[in-house]
């Protein structure tokens, strides 16, 4: 086992080559002497990538080096490979209204079974944004949390979103859709709706952001790199999804290299759309789906929507007080959709799969009837039945914490949201 301790004023650091610093393990003394510089970075590299961001970000000060180091995009990529499968590395960033000076403020919570209230800490607002008036979380891809924020109340598009690490502090404000002004769209109009989703692009080793119109018929869906920094239209050969019959939570499910949400393409069904390739695709949805009343099956009655839970896609909808969720074993496969739970959703509403734990517990988020708390609870199914408890606890262990908006999930990480722009 390696015991490590990093403290810039520590004897564990040692100037090497006039420039390098490296960590001494418990090896003969003068190890370092016989290895090359491009050793010694890569030991130097896999000891820091595993460490928290705002441990890294402290240690960008002990020297030019570490700093370039850590800044480097090789080592960001290679310490989000690492995070992305520690449960350490996993939180959860929320919403909660303050009456104290009447504005949502961000909060922090280690996805945790037993994450404490007194142990969620407060965020600042990126970039020092007023969100009195509205903000909401679409979507979180390698540690970015896509956001949009309202200067003016009950509008369908957001007045600024924006790109937020809310590990490192960084942020940056996308550009304004030409395509919306050029379609009639002004700051006033309240029935002109979008929502958006981000993801990263392996093909090109960039970022995308897609804007999904949910309010009119002609194919007016738009997607934006982030090194391009501008919108564009999307082709009319990719396909022609119906997304103004988008249903659910207007959240995009991000799974094996394409967005997905509930539409109409040739039937209702999980649009896809590659990020990639840029073509939609359709996924048959569960066969007890589809055989709901065509009455509920429309955009003013239908709850539900799609999920990406540990990898894999999920659809869940709520019907005759009951939500259920399924998840799609063998992406693609009609054959391998499987129910994994169905619990009664008396008294609440908006009900939203948020993460799922190791072990097969399922975080859901969930709104109170008549009124605008949510709550989240951690359902498990053992021998003993359903289990369903608030999360996470309170000092007493008992009740939970109260949020206003909903979560999302998402990997702490160094990853920068100014590539390109």
């Amino acid at each position: 086992m390696i015991f490590l301790w990093i403290t810039a004023s520590s004897r564990w650091l040692s100037l090497v080559s006039s420039s390098v610093f490296v960590l001494r393990f418990f090896l003969p003394v003068n190890w370092y002497k016989v290895m090359g510089t491009h050793v010694q970075e890569e030991i130097l590299m896999d000891i820091l990538s595993r460490l928290p961001v705002k441990s890294l970000v402290r240690f960008k000060c002990v020297s030019e080096f570490w700093n370039t180091l850590i800044s480097e995009p090789y080592f960001k990529k290679k310490h989000l490979n690492h995070a992305k499968n520690q449960p350490t590395f996993q939180k959860m960033l929320f919403l909660k209204w303050s009456n104290k000076d009447d504005t949502f403020h961000f909060y922090c919570s280690s996805l945790s079974l037993v994450q404490l209230v007194k142990d969620i800490p407060r965020f600042d607002c990126p970039s020092n944004f007023d969100l009195a008036n509205g903000v909401k979380l679409y979507s979180s891809c390698d540690g970015l949390s896509l956001i949009g924020i309202w200067s003016k109340p009950d509008r369908e598009q957001p007045s600024i979103l924006l790109i937020w690490n809310p590990s490192t502090g960084e942020s940056t404000i996308l550009p304004h859709s030409k395509l919306l002004k050029q379609l009639g769209y002004n700051d006033d109009d309240d029935d002109w709706g979008s929502t958006y989703g981000l993801a990263y692009d392996s093909a090109s080793d960039d970022y995308k952001v897609l804007r999904i119109d949910i309010s009119r018929d002609d194919n007016a869906n738009e997607i934006m790199t982030l090194k391009s920094g501008s919108w564009r239209r999307i082709d009319k050969t990719s396909g022609k999804a119906v997304s103004c019959l988008l249903f659910g939570g207007e959240y995009l499910a991000v799974v094996h290299g394409a967005f997905h949400w509930l539409g109409i393409l040739s039937r209702f069904c999980v649009v896809s759309f590659n990020i990639s390739y840029e073509v939609y695709g359709e996924i048959p949805l569960p066969e007890i789906l589809c055989s709901l009343p065509s009455t509920y099956l429309n955009r003013i009655h239908f709850d539900g929507g799609v999920s990406e839970l540990g990898g894999m896609l999920y659809v869940w909808y709520k019907y005759d007080n009951t939500f259920s969720l399924w998840a799609m074993k063998d992406y693609g496969v009609k054959e391998s959709w499987m129910k994994l739970f169905s619990i009664t959703s008396t008294g609440f509403r908006d009900i939203t799969p948020i993460y799922k734990f190791s072990d097969d517990k399922v975080l859901l988020s969930m709104r109170v009837n008549l009124t605008i708390r949510i709550v989240n609870r951690i359902i498990s199914i053992g021998s003993f039945g359903i289990s369903n408890r608030r999360w996470p606890l309170d000092c007493d262990d008992i009740d939970g914490v109260t949020i206003n908006e909903d979560g999302i999930a998402y990997t702490e990480s160094l990853i920068s949201p100014r590539v390109g722009l």
